[in-house]
């Protein structure tokens, strides 16, 4: 399993006690033979709930004081993929892909569609209404903090499939409606058991224009086999060359696990059967 925080995200004093806490959980859930994609959601729901990063509870309003939220996860078995944005109201993102996802024939939902489908299904949770907002799918920051970052899991489970997933507030000034890369399927996540799990992070719009993740993948895959951290920074410099923005991710590429990013930091871990590790430095890396 392999999570981030988003580009420019750090190990501060504040952060670094949640993950002395969210390491163990997840290194017994994984040694219990969890599912890929149930061990991803569960990884990316923690992160979305402590209220630290652009996600969840921490998300970011868009320009009109709104907070509309974006996600996706996609299985790597059964190729099944589901990307939710622009809701309101619902801070566990990842929770509402997981109860949606395989579901419709469809692979993106978006806005009021998805927001009645929560209200029929009992969310949003109570605390928003508790709140004292006159509409219960439309408010400000809970957590009353501009999170770092987008958040998201890559995990290869006991039986070799794979899962990802990735969680966003947006970026900051954007556009009522504004999409970036994290709830598009290739685009913030993608995974496949025969070529890779992402999940990305960074400036959507370069991201996407780049081809987004499912296009990193697929240029590792063909890149003869090289370091993977390394074919990834790769890329993604390119990126930063052609579009000036940084941007990060983490994945499993030809079966290794691998971390890259152009920003000067991004919050990363690995939880294996036998390890757990998580800094904010490429020089921390374990592999």
């Amino acid at each position: 399993m392999l999570f981030h925080c988003g580009t420019d995200s750090e190990l501060t004093p504040e952060v670094r006690p949640f993950f002395d806490g969210l390491l163990p959980e997840l290194a017994l859930r994984l040694r219990g033979g969890g599912k890929a994609l149930d061990m991803a959601i569960l990884c990316v729901n923690r992160l979305e709930e402590s209220g630290l990063f652009n996600a969840g509870r921490g998300a970011i309003p868009q320009s009109d004081g709104v907070v509309r939220r974006d996600a996706g996860a996609m299985d790597g078995a059964s190729m099944k993929a589901l990307g939710i944005s622009q809701v309101r109201g619902v801070p566990a993102m990842s929770r509402l892909v997981a109860a949606l996802h395989g579901m419709s024939p469809h692979v993106h939902l978006a806005g009021v569609l998805a927001e009645e489908w929560a209200r029929r299904n009992g969310w949003p949770e109570a605390g928003s209404q508790k709140a004292g907002y006159p509409d219960p799918l439309t408010f400000w920051n809970e957590s009353g903090q501009s999170g770092s970052g987008t958040v998201g899991c890559v995990v290869r489970d006991s039986e070799g499939h794979l899962a990802a997933v990735t969680s966003t507030g947006g970026i900051g000034r954007m556009w009522p409606g504004r999409i970036g890369d994290s709830p598009i399927v290739g685009g913030g996540f993608y995974a496949d058991d025969t070529l890779g799990a992402i999940s990305m992070t960074g400036v959507g719009e370069a991201i996407l224009t780049s081809g987004g993740g499912v296009a990193l993948l697929v240029a590792m895959a063909s890149s003869g086999g090289g370091p993977a951290p390394q074919s990834a920074r790769e890329w993604l410099e390119r990126v930063e060359r052609r579009f000036g923005a940084t941007a990060g991710c983490v994945g499993i590429s030809l079966g290794r696990p691998f971390f890259a990013h152009t920003s000067a930091a991004m919050v990363r871990g690995y939880v294996g059967t036998d390890r757990a590790f998580v800094g904010d430095r490429a020089d921390q890396d374990p592999f």
